[in-house]
């Protein structure tokens, strides 16, 4: 997207820009817009009306200090009608998403270049299903979009700034709701959009053939994920798209694969790691005649799919007590997390691996996994909480009791923040120890996540958690709680006395 780009602007957009905008973000705007404007509907005009800038000085409205960067576009009652029933569902005629869909596509049919801002993932599935003529993207990679036309250095930064605590508030909205709708979707709908916004930067001919290549990447990305692109950006990849659409047989065998025990993950084993042969094969076969650019493209996209391929084999080969087999797999998940720069799966891979460590008693190597995960740089800090909490207790095991109480210390600020969001992050590590035969590692952690899940009020988890304490005391053996006193006076600091209840 570049100074041709078109955008139609969602009220959802606005209402992140009033609660995170600071002072000179309306100039910032007015520079890189030159002189465009963003399109609204009346709609979105009276949802944002009363919304301010309430970061910044005055806490200006934001429709009047953006007044002459907007431009709103009524829209025909009987073409928002004739929308609804082609989507196949009813609205009023008032209906601010529809209309703006309705703007967007109508647009669409004159220009190439139409992005609809929005958070709503039900507008990008809608249009993606009845083939409608724009492209959506979220508010913060909108905002990343802008940087391309910011060539100022301050600008620059401010808008990065600005898009990545957007970003952070979207997934958290997102994460919010996912008993609700598949997050995971969205999520992903919100990482891919991000990506392909990184084919704007820079102005040189060598970022030119960087901004092409991420391009291709994205959209070699969704062929393999099942998404539409558009047939321009289509032809341009070429063959690659038939060589890696074997990929996708791999997603869909992990949808429907159940890990259970004995000789039924045996068999899961063996008919994933089959396919995963097949395909690596004739994928490879078809790239083997390409050159070196287009078959890193390739690798680069198929990466996330292999990357979920091999974790899967690797926890299935965990479960079935093949130690070395796992580590074997879940290293080659690291590997391919770090071709997509995935750090949530980088992390997440580290943590399995240290896992592995943890239960062959090498606490060295799973402190040195666990400490590199939990220094990741993440759009959320609190998804480190995880990393932090396995690295004091790996820390603890090695005899570091400095470094155990400053993760504990670090991991707590996340926790009291959030506490029943911390419950579940806890319950889930330590359901994870009990996993690898480590209850005396696991029961503490039980007794925090119910600590959690009392200041948050959520009788139901801690009667839950009650539960997992008794299965990790069972699990117990006399020379395992040893370690239990000097873990549980580090691990009582991650629900400080002075904020948690007293039972």
């Amino acid at each position: 997207m570049g100074m041709g780009a078109v955008w139609v602007v969602d009220s959802n957009c606005f209402i992140h820009l009033g609660q995170k905008a600071e002072d000179g973000f309306v100039e910032d705007l007015k520079a890189v817009l030159r002189g465009r404007q963003l399109l609204i509907t009346p709609g979105v005009e009276k949802e944002v009306a009363t919304v301010a800038l309430r970061r910044c000085e005055g806490r200006p409205n934001l429709l009047k200090a953006l007044d002459a960067m907007l431009h709103s576009v009524p829209v025909d009652e009987d073409d928002v009608r004739a929308l609804a029933q082609r989507i196949g569902e009813s609205a009023a005629p008032q209906d601010v998403d529809l209309s703006l869909m309705v703007l967007a596509d109508s647009l669409g049919g004159e220009s190439s270049d139409v992005v609809l801002v929005s958070d709503d993932f039900k507008m990008t599935t809608t249009a993606e299903r009845t083939d409608l003529r724009f492209e959506t993207c979220p508010p913060s990679t909108f905002l990343q979009r802008l940087v391309a036309d910011a060539p100022d250095a301050g600008r620059d930064a401010r808008f990065r700034s600005l898009s990545r605590q957007v970003r952070a508030a979207e997934m958290k909205y997102a994460i919010s709701r996912r008993s609700e709708y598949d997050v995971q979707r969205k999520l992903t709908w919100m990482v891919d959009s991000l990506l392909s916004s990184s084919h704007d930067l820079g102005h040189d001919d060598e970022q030119d053939a960087d901004r092409v290549e991420r391009r291709q990447i994205a959209d070699l990305t969704r062929v393999i994920r099942g998404y539409k692109v558009k047939p321009k950006r289509l032809e341009a990849l070429g063959e690659l798209k038939e060589i890696v659409a074997p990929v996708s047989t791999l997603d869909q065998h992990l949808s429907t694969l159940r890990m259970e025990a004995d000789e039924r993950l045996q068999e899961a084993m063996e008919t994933t790691s089959s396919l995963l042969t097949n395909v690596m094969e004739e994928v490879g076969m078809g790239l083997a005649p390409l050159g070196e650019e287009q078959a890193e493209i390739a690798h680069r996209a198929m990466a996330g799919s292999l990357l979920r391929t091999e974790s899967a084999l690797g926890l299935m080969a965990r479960m079935a007590g093949h130690q070395e087999k796992a580590r074997r797999h879940l290293a080659r998940a690291l590997h391919l997390a770090t071709l997509v720069d995935d750090v949530g799966s980088e992390c997440k891979a580290m943590r399995r691996l240290g896992m592995l460590a943890l239960q062959s008693e090498d606490d060295s190597r799973a402190l040195k996994l666990f400490t590199t995960a939990a220094n990741q740089p993440t759009t959320n800090e609190a998804d480190a909480v995880p990393s932090m909490v396995l690295a004091a207790i790996a820390s603890s095991l090695t005899g570091d009791a400095s470094a155990a109480t400053a993760w504990v210390s670090k991991a707590s600020s996340h926790l009291m923040a959030d506490p029943a969001g911390g419950s579940s992050m806890l319950e889930r590590v330590g359901k994870a120890l009990l996993a690898i035969d480590r209850p005396e590692l696991a029961i503490e952690l039980f007794d925090e996540a119910m600590e959690c899940a009392m200041m948050a009020g959520e009788d139901d988890r801690y009667e839950a958690l009650s539960t997992c304490m008794v299965q990790a005391e069972l699990a117990l053996d006399d020379s395992e709680r040893e370690n239990i006193p000097v873990l549980r006076r580090l691990l009582d600091g991650l629900t400080p006395t002075e904020q948690a209840p007293q039972r």
